[in-house]
């Protein structure tokens, strides 16, 4: 099966395809997977999403990782995508506790992604999947050879409510049975509203932003509305299991932190904290980028890519190799 076509599958480099699988898990759900392939790889890119994006949003990223020599490797999370949902109403967005997406990312890599592994191994995780990826490297710290966290979700913006406000209501709600019920606030895709351009805290690319909304468009299935009590409670739990002092101080790996510090997602203030716990860890900035920088305008993705590139040389066995901008 391979995915690719439509406006969301046109990359600006690189890969208009990819070749999907499935992954069965042992509780009897299953993982949606992408591998793009490179001729001759230099590496290989191990790219993890954020909330509620299928391997359809990364079309375009993981065409710029093949045009630098590198094979790229996706996955849907469970709850999201094309990949089995944990509750029968497919919109709401869902995860019992984040030890099941370090898990699918475990058996996953080891199923799929090992097989075909050749080169350093590159981590790129953003949002949602820089919070699992930093929860697998507490469990397996020397798994990759280097690690790119976009705008990780070690916190959530949780306004117009104080933090520990929102999370003594979750709790409750969790408590009292409600864990499956979307939070205060949240409901089902609006494509009138959640696809709507102006205001949006993702990106500030009108073209970028399109592209995956009309993909929502012509596969509904895909659409994942707003988060449960339980994903709150779950990820707030993750959260704080990362934020440990030294949880993360077997990790030896270099790790480059790209910020938009006016974030209005994931507060930039904590990512940064994380980034001064690590052995190793490099932020860069970009003042006027929203939340998914590498969804950004062309002028941002390309600093951003010239940072990756410039970080990446840092990494032993990284042959040199084109790095055409974005």
């Amino acid at each position: 099966m391979m995915l690719g076509g439509g406006t969301a599958g046109e990359a600006a480099t690189g890969a208009a395809e990819a070749v999907i699988g499935t992954l069965q898990t042992p509780d009897g759900g299953w993982l949606r997977h992408a591998w793009w392939r490179s001729a001759a790889p230099r590496g290989t890119v191990v790219l993890l999403p954020g909330r509620c994006e299928p391997l359809e949003k990364y079309q375009e990223l993981a065409g710029d990782w093949v045009s630098r020599g590198y094979q790229v490797f996706s996955l849907d999370w469970r709850g999201q995508g094309g990949s089995s949902r944990f509750l029968a109403d497919r919109q709401k967005c869902h995860v019992p506790d984040y030890a099941m997406p370090v898990a699918d990312l475990t058996r996953w890599l080891e199923s799929v992604v090992r097989p075909h592994e050749t080169g350093p191994t590159i981590l790129f995780a953003h949002s949602l999947g820089g919070l699992v990826a930093l929860r697998f490297l507490q469990e397996q710290p020397d798994r990759f050879s280097a690690v790119v966290l976009s705008a990780p979700m070690v916190d959530i913006n949780t306004d117009p409510w104080p933090r520990f406000a929102a999370e003594m209501v979750a709790r409750a709600a969790v408590a009292f049975g409600f864990s499956g019920g979307y939070a205060f606030g949240q409901g089902d895709y609006d494509p009138a509203v959640d696809g709507a351009f102006e205001g949006n805290p993702v990106t500030g690319d009108p073209v970028r932003f399109r592209r995956i909304h009309d993909v929502y468009r012509a596969h509904p299935d895909l659409a994942l509305g707003g988060v449960t009590f339980g994903w709150l409670v779950a990820s707030f739990r993750a959260q704080a299991v990362v934020a440990i002092p030294g949880a993360l101080q077997e990790l030896r790996a270099p790790v480059l932190l790209l910020v938009a510090p006016q974030d209005r997602l994931v507060p930039a203030e904590t990512q940064e904290l994380l980034c001064r716990r690590l052995h190793d860890c490099t932020v860069r900035r970009y003042p006027e980028a929203r939340h998914d920088i590498l969804a950004e305008r062309d002028e941002i993705r390309l600093q951003a890519w010239h940072d990756i590139d410039a970080f990446l040389t840092r990494v032993p066995g990284v042959r040199a190799g084109n790095s055409p901008p974005p």
